[in-house]
């Protein structure tokens, strides 16, 4: 098939690019992430392990576990503040995101994080010690109810003895903690790099833009093997974190800016699979199988 063909794959050996997916944390832009997923899907790429932080948790959960994009865009429609918190007051925040749990179930069902169809993980924070958690067994709803917990707006979620908050603290967009897998190129989706900070005018938009500021301050999780990793980072500087009903326009964007870098993702993916050194490592690891070395 040649390259110029619409359906060619990328891959010079026929073969479909597989792709590891890390998708960022960003509240109401978090939407953004199903027109990214679209344009993969469209490319004709396999997505073969997914992680994701904060609301990118979500779209990761839905994209492991089939859901359709039109049933991930359905449930997004009715999103908003309210219908994502509970008022429950106590020392330790505002509100309760039980409802974020109801949301998941809805979406995906009581399900468990490790009976996903490809390897999931979502990521948390541990208020108590500054711990990065990475869920990849256990509840899938209680692990994204951890990871999106907002911390002063929302109570802290507790499990297994700790007390979780938003994963983006710690790491927004989760490229370091993707499970193994045998992807041909990392690719994360960064919804903060070009947010702009609004004036604050309540103590939500107080607390989003601190996270804003230190997700900016975080180390660039490509530098360790950037070889194998690329960063897509969607204009988003006329959102903001509550703009839930602009959800086509943040939907095109996450689209529009993954398509762009479709070429470059296709580039990258077929270097990997050809790099000599990995093709004698997955010889290696063949022969030690066959021969119980």
């Amino acid at each position: 098939m040649k390259r110029n063909d619409k359906t060619w794959n990328g891959r010079s050996d026929g073969r479909r690019s597989r792709i590891a997916l890390a998708l960022s944390g960003g509240s109401a832009v978090g939407i953004a992430h199903i027109g990214a997923v679209r344009a993969i899907r469209e490319a004709d790429m396999d997505i073969v392990a997914v992680s994701g932080t904060s609301a990118g948790s979500v779209v990761a959960a839905c994209v492991a576990f089939g859901v359709p994009e039109e049933r991930m865009i359905e449930v997004s429609r009715r999103l908003s503040w309210s219908n994502i918190s509970d008022f429950g007051y106590s020392k330790l925040g505002f509100n309760s995101n039980r409802p974020v749990g109801a949301l998941v179930e809805e979406l995906i069902g009581d399900v468990r994080i490790e009976d996903a169809r490809i390897p999931l993980s979502v990521v948390a924070t541990d208020i108590d010690t500054g711990e990065k958690i990475v869920f990849r067994k256990g509840s899938l709803a209680e692990a994204i109810r951890a990871s999106t917990c907002i911390p002063g707006f929302f109570v802290p979620v507790e499990i297994g003895g700790r007390r979780l908050v938003d994963g983006g603290i710690v790491e927004n967009l989760p490229i370091p903690s993707l499970p193994r897998s045998k992807a041909d190129l990392r690719v994360g989706i960064d919804l903060g790099y070009w947010r702009t900070i609004h004036p604050a005018k309540n103590v939500l938009d107080v607390v989003t833009n601190s996270y804003a500021i230190l997700v900016r301050g975080q180390a660039d999780p490509t530098r360790a093997g950037s070889d194998r990793s690329l960063v897509i980072r969607p204009h988003l500087e006329g959102f903001t974190i509550s703009d839930f009903k602009r959800m086509d326009e943040l939907i095109d964007a996450g689209y529009r800016a993954t398509r762009d870098r479709i070429p470059s993702m296709r580039r990258r993916a077929e270097a990997a699979r050809l790099n000599p050194m990995r093709i004698i490592r997955s010889a290696i690891s063949f022969l030690r199988k066959r021969t119980g070395l």
